[in-house]
């Protein structure tokens, strides 16, 4: 397919010949202007492509038809899609650098705007996220990688519970239905232990020397004692106030927040 426009700065589509190199000197004599005599061939440019140039210009310099640029669209007063700060001003295109990523452009006054209530809220989130993450993800005690989701703190409550329970009770049968709700299999030689301490009154240290299995955050099952599980779940309660009370002060610092640049100096560390 041929396109013969004109040699102007806004080309002009003279006319199309829909044939190929070929055939052009087999039926034209290699003339493509054999229909219009009328047109000096000095002042066109062929192009043999598949479709036409949607806004085409003549270039001087290589003696070619191609496709405007932006910027000479905007001269001759033809409408181009607008990225975010940019904007036309005496036919020129102007380009507004962007502060933040968190502004936002406003084509009618050419600025960036800053809704800093929203970028606060953002922030807000980014560090409720974390804090999420300090109060459930994963927790270590002695070598042993605990998981710490809200269902796995109804666990360490109910060994906490049962604990107490059981170790203020003078009944031996609700002991061992206790223990067996925390798959602690009581034998004839461990009932008799149970008796003599629940007599010497140690009933509670030694019902944490007792080993009970527990899933671990890899799935794995492990044997731990009631006294340690208190231990983690101590442990962990006061990693929970500690992250609590970090995140109370960043929210504190957010809000006194002026500007972004405030904002992204917060940390949490």
């Amino acid at each position: 397919m041929f396109y013969i426009y004109s040699k102007e700065k806004k080309s002009k589509l003279a006319f199309t010949v829909n044939l190929t190199a070929d055939e052009v000197m087999q039926f034209m004599d290699g003339n493509l202007f054999l229909d219009y005599p009328e047109l000096t061939p000095s002042d066109h440019v062929i192009i043999e492509r598949n479709e036409p140039f949607k806004y085409p210009t003549y270039d001087e310099t290589t003696n070619t038809i191609r496709e405007m640029t932006r910027e000479e669209l905007i001269e001759e007063d033809i409408e181009v899609q607008l990225a975010p700060g940019e904007y036309i001003e005496g036919k020129k295109l102007k380009t507004v650098p962007q502060p933040t990523s968190y502004h936002t452009w406003n084509s009618s006054s050419h600025e960036w705007d800053i809704d800093m209530s929203g970028v606060k809220k953002t922030f807000k989130h980014k560090f409720q996220a974390i804090l999420l993450e300090k109060l459930f993800g994963s927790f270590e005690y002695k070598g042993k990688v605990f998981q710490m989701r809200d269902y796995d703190e109804i666990n360490f409550i109910r060994v906490k519970m049962a604990l107490d329970i059981a170790s203020e009770t003078t009944d031996i049968e609700i002991l061992k239905e206790a223990l067996h709700d925390l798959e602690i299999t009581v034998t004839p030689d461990l009932e008799e232990k149970l008796k003599n301490v629940m007599k010497s009154g140690k009933l509670k240290e030694f019902l944490k020397s007792l080993n009970t299995k527990w899933r671990l955050q890899d799935n794995s099952v492990t044997d731990i004692s009631l006294g340690d599980i208190n231990q983690v779940y101590l442990k962990w309660i006061l990693k929970v106030i500690t992250a609590q009370n970090k995140y109370t002060a960043i929210f504190i610092e957010i809000e006194k927040a002026k500007t972004v640049e405030d904002l992204e100096k917060i940390e949490w560390n």
